[in-house]
């Protein structure tokens, strides 16, 4: 880890001078006496007085660092252990919102996308050694957290797709390669992947197959496909028809995804528990050891200065009232 310091604001630093004023003697600070021949030698006091004026040039001195904002910056730390590179792509149109199973919609049944927050939510808890990043797509692609170890701000990123109503489209194929994007230009520190929930499919044109293709190839990316069914009225893509022969949308998909050269998995859940079981499958396969250096925020130093500084000025102030202040 780098432990060079460095001032937010080095200008309060020409303050520093001031801290010499405790050594300037006071007239208030003496007692008249007869004569001084007559006054025994005190050591003590001399300590004493010594330290007095120790502790106000720290405690000014303190105050003045404090100021000047120091801290840490361009921390690194190397983490290792078991786990990935992520990038959760989750669909959030307006489909998301409707029941998962459409035949329990009078059973109260639950969002799509309230089963998926939940289940990505222990997801994200049960990698503690994962980077993830969170990305929504509709009609375009919103970049909610990039690739980052703080799983409690993935977390928060995740319970903010709560708010609001979905997307009125599904653009996926801007959702994919704006996904793919995330990984240019970055190192190759883990085993990566994407993955893609949502409810439907899209027709893609040559154009984007290719990009996807490419993109998938070029950044080593897995891809696992959470395909949430509305009960009867989605197609199951593990069938041999919709595998075969299927004209929808995601079945084509589903076809597409089949012909990368890059790892490729298709999980189906029609309920909560099916959604739960496809990420502890995906948990299962992307166990592999990884060690990055992980670039922390600045540690700002100023609080341990004023620490330092009340502490002092709390021992002037406790010898201020133990002082004679005259010999009656």
């Amino acid at each position: 880890m780098n432990l060079a310091f460095d001032f937010g604001l080095p200008w309060a630093l020409l303050l520093l001078p001031l801290a010499l004023l405790p050594l300037v003697r006071r007239r208030g600070d003496t007692l008249p006496f007869a004569s001084v021949a007559l006054l025994p030698p005190d050591r003590a006091g001399r300590v004493a007085g010594m330290l007095l004026r120790a502790l106000g040039m720290l405690a000014i001195a303190a105050i003045v660092l404090g100021l000047a904002d120091p801290g840490r910056s361009h921390l690194q730390v190397r983490r290792t252990g078991n786990g990935a590179d992520i990038l959760i792509l989750i669909d959030r149109s307006a489909s998301m919102d409707e029941p998962i199973n459409r035949a329990s919609i009078y059973a109260h049944a639950e969002a799509k996308n309230s089963v998926a927050r939940r289940s990505l939510t222990r997801f994200v808890t049960e990698r503690p050694n994962d980077r993830f990043a969170l990305m929504m797509f509709g009609i375009t692609p919103i970049l909610s957290m990039p690739l980052t170890s703080d799983h409690a701000a993935v977390i928060e990123a995740l319970d903010a797709t709560r708010m609001g109503r979905g997307l009125p489209d599904t653009q996926m194929d801007r959702g994919l390669i704006a996904a793919i994007a995330q990984f240019d230009n970055r190192p190759l520190l883990a085993r990566r992947a994407i993955v893609l929930v949502s409810d439907g499919g899209a027709t893609l044109d040559d154009d984007a197959r290719r990009r996807i293709a490419d993109g998938l190839a070029r950044n080593h990316l897995a891809l696992y496909f959470v395909y949430l069914r509305s009960g009867w009225m989605s197609p199951d893509l593990n069938a041999t028809t919709a595998a075969a022969g299927s004209t929808s949308a995601e079945a084509k998909l589903h076809r597409f995804f089949l012909s990368l050269h890059t790892p490729y998995r298709l999980f189906q859940a029609s309920d909560p528990d099916g959604m739960a079981q496809a990420l502890d499958e995906i948990n299962r396969q992307q166990h592999f050891p990884v060690s990055y250096v992980e670039q922390l925020p600045r540690q700002d130093l100023s609080r341990v200065c004023y620490a330092i500084a009340l502490a002092a000025v709390a021992l002037l102030v406790a010898a201020r009232f133990a002082q004679v202040r005259n010999w009656g």
